[in-house]
């Protein structure tokens, strides 16, 4: 069956969540199938898309007993992907400043390097600079426990052709709130940081996710100067680099072949 060749993409994410269920209905005796039915000790009567933008209920499936289980799915083909996108948490003072930068900017032209684009750049990027470990650590909450009775991740990675079953649980090492994290700048854009963290003997860890603060309809529907977006506002996210790595360091795993 035909799966897409980008997920950066929302119409491609969602693309992958149809495929990957519908798979999940055609092929029933599929181990992941298996695992969930002895795991909750009732078997699956059938798995449904859910769609939209939230990133913790992907799509669902019942089980014979009558209850509803939600699933979050991810595309991988290479790099990465998010785990949470949200508008949600950020501060007032930033959504000030933003709209002070767009009545300073509205209707202006926007060049493809420099100019405004860097202005705002430097606007995210000193942000970020600003935040605290616990506000990393309260933006790092969100990836699990999100959705009411979803805890159970699928990756397809597509690359191997293979859907690999986690459990929300494998997450938990790297978002633990007694943790003091930090960032750092990399190589990537600026509105970008890695999260380290920070051990009480000084040695630091990478937990391999990202945090990026953008916009979520970028500088031209902000500017005015989409005829698709009209509203553009700042978003958080935390991203999954290394997935590879991560997904080989995750115990308890369930993969099915395609």
């Amino acid at each position: 069956m035909p799966f897409p060749n980008k997920g950066e993409n929302h119409a491609s994410g969602i693309k992958n969540e149809v495929d990957t269920v519908n798979y999940l209905n055609i092929n029933p005796d599929n181990n992941i199938t298996k695992h969930l039915s002895e795991y909750y000790s009732s078997n699956i009567t059938s798995f449904k898309h859910e769609g939209g933008t939230q990133q913790k209920r992907d799509a669902s499936y019942m089980l014979e007993d009558g209850t509803t289980k939600g699933i979050s799915i991810k595309n991988h083909k290479t790099g990465t992907f998010d785990w949470t996108n949200t508008t949600k948490g950020v501060p007032e003072d930033l959504k000030s400043i933003i709209t002070d930068f767009k009545n300073k900017n509205c209707d202006k032209p926007i060049p493809k390097k420099g100019g405004v684009r860097d202005e705002l750049a430097n606007i995210l990027s000193n942000y970020l600079d600003k935040l605290t470990s616990n506000d990393i650590s309260e933006l790092l909450s969100k990836i699990t426990k999100t959705e009411e009775n979803t805890d159970t991740i699928i990756i397809n990675d597509v690359k191997k052709k293979e859907f690999i079953l986690i459990h929300e649980s494998n997450l938990e090492p790297y978002i633990n709130t007694s943790h003091t994290f930090i960032l750092k700048s990399g190589q990537r854009a600026r509105q970008s940081r890695q999260i380290w963290i920070k051990s009480s003997d000084g040695s630091e860890i990478n937990t391999n996710l990202r945090i990026r603060l953008v916009l979520n309809n970028g500088i031209t529907a902000l500017l005015g100067n989409s005829e698709k977006n009209k509203v553009s506002v700042p978003c958080l996210k935390i991203q999954q680099d290394k997935v590879d790595t991560f997904i080989s360091n995750c115990v308890g795993k369930v993969i099915v072949k395609y």
